[in-house]
């Protein structure tokens, strides 16, 4: 009813669930109130709502929906503070300093939504932000991205065909040639620009429309920005359009591989290596053996795998891809001067996340300074810097490392390690209720069974053990395998304890 703008009825139905116990049709009775006029009462509303219940994110959100302007930034300002996740607060805060022309301030708060959550409405509306400040390139590159995510968008709700404002700007922006696209490519791919990237191969796909390795290429930056079902769609593109049935034969197993369809993908990439060997057939069979049975008679095939790989033609980027997963696996069986030339060799192609494994081979031989000036290298030099900067904490002395969590959870509020470092420092400094209290501020928006093991654990060490038996449940219920978990709620439950 809300949706067809039948407001009366809608407040009656959120009222009648409100009364049998559904707590959150009071949001709808505000929404509905809101949109009847009725601002002050929706205001009230949801102020005793956030009285009567622990406050959440949302709830600070919607009641933004009911204020006028200062107490609107306000609420949304609290509504980012304690759900950073949340889109809205950006992308309204992103849209208020555009309105005071403010355009640089503007997309670097819509940029901080984009870090971690890409988005086709997002793009549009920093694409809308460069046509303002009139970087038509910039505001070409957002289109372009956001028509490989969604090819059919249209803009300004609906009104206008994403691909016919990307024509008119053409005749703004100089012509680039296949080499400077693919040049530029390179560098995206270097920084860590995987928007850019993405850009770059739609404006190549406008000329080679029917080839298959393009459409792979972007399946495989979509992938980078956790856009599955675009990427597949890409994929599916790929094997449409391969030049052979061996190049089709790949592009379904890499369908197989991202579908969790392992064996069926190691299956497609045999055939493929005994009709025809490859890098990308032998690559595939590598990637999806080592996810199927990591064991390690399995690793010692996918070092194989890999190395046979290496002796065909292919683009340097993809080369230094797999000379990287081959360095971790070497990393990781112990064979360190193996793996540093792995590294090495993937930083010479331009492979920048190889530096992480760098910093690890340093890290191994007790180097942690130059671990830590290796990482600083990945930072420099990547545009989207959250794991960079976790990473480098590891490296650093406790207050270097807090500073650095900070910065990655400020890039990326999804990524759980800062939550727990710093509650694990705090509790070393016996402020136990902070620390509890830092893990349950990254639960409120992203169930994690880490997370949770660790808060019963602090609750536990307190004497909470109802709180903490309470914490094992949920996180057994997302992860019944969870092994630490699984012995602290045995623990709990055994008759001594009580």
């Amino acid at each position: 009813m809300l949706a067809r703008k039948q407001y009366t009825e809608a407040q009656f139905l959120f009222e009648a669930a409100a009364m049998e116990g559904h707590v959150y049709s009071l949001l709808g009775v505000a929404r509905a109130k809101c949109k009847r006029g009725q601002r002050l009462s929706a205001y009230i509303d949801i102020t005793a709502l956030i009285s009567a219940y622990k406050p959440r994110g949302w709830m600070y959100q919607e009641r933004s929906l009911c204020c006028d302007a200062a107490q609107k930034l306000a609420d949304l300002d609290k509504a980012t503070e304690m759900d950073p996740t949340l889109p809205y607060p950006y992308k309204y805060r992103a849209a208020m300093l555009m309105d005071k022309h403010e355009g640089q301030l503007a997309i670097s708060e819509i940029n901080r939504l984009l870090s971690f959550k890409v988005s086709a409405d997002c793009l549009e509306l920093r694409s809308l932000f460069n046509l303002f400040l009139e970087d038509y390139k910039e505001a070409m590159k957002d289109i372009r991205a956001l028509l490989s995510l969604k090819p059919s968008y249209r803009l300004f709700a609906g009104h206008l065909s994403a691909k016919q404002l990307l024509s008119f700007l053409g005749q703004y922006v100089p012509e680039m040639s296949k080499t400077d696209c693919w040049r530029q490519l390179q560098e995206c791919c270097s920084s860590l620009d995987d928007i850019g990237a993405l850009a770059v191969i739609h404006k190549v796909l406008e000329s080679d429309p029917g080839r298959g390795s393009l459409f792979f290429w972007q399946a495989l930056f979509l992938l980078r920005l956790n856009c599955p079902k675009a990427a597949l769609h890409s994929l599916h593109l790929a094997s449409k359009n391969a030049s052979s049935d061996h190049e089709r034969a790949i592009y379904e197993g890499w369908i197989y591989h991202h579908t969790n369809r392992r064996e069926d993908a190691i299956w497609k990439a045999e055939e493929s290596i005994e009709s025809q060997p490859t890098f990308e057939a032998f690559l595939l069979n590598a990637s999806s053996l080592a996810d199927a049975t990591p064991d390690p008679l399995s690793l010692k095939r996918v070092v194989g795998l890999l190395k046979e790989a290496l002796k065909y033609p292919s683009h340097g980027l993809r080369k230094g891809q797999a000379l990287n997963h081959l360095g971790n696996i070497l990393l990781d069986s112990g064979h360190i001067e193996r793996a540093a030339e792995c590294y090495r060799n993937a930083i010479a192609l331009g492979h920048t996340l190889a530096h992480q494994g760098l910093a690890e081979v340093y890290s191994s031989q007790g180097q942690r300074k130059l671990a830590h000036q290796e990482m600083t290298k990945l930072i420099q030099k990547a545009k989207n810097k959250a794991s960079a900067y976790e990473k480098r904490s590891e490296y650093s002395e406790v207050e270097e490392a807090i500073n650095d969590l900070n910065h990655a959870t400020k890039l990326n509020p999804l990524r759980p390690f800062p939550y727990k470092f710093r509650a694990a420092v705090l509790m070393d400094k016996e402020r136990h209720s902070e620390a509890i209290e830092e893990l349950s501020k990254a639960l409120s928006f992203k169930p994690d069974a880490q997370l949770l093991h660790l808060r019963a654990t602090f609750s536990k060490f307190l004497g909470d053990e109802s709180r903490s038996l309470q914490d094992c449940c949920a996180a057994l219920s997302l992860d019944s395998n969870h092994a630490d978990t699984l012995r602290l709620y045995a623990h709990l439950r055994s008759p001594q304890v009580h």
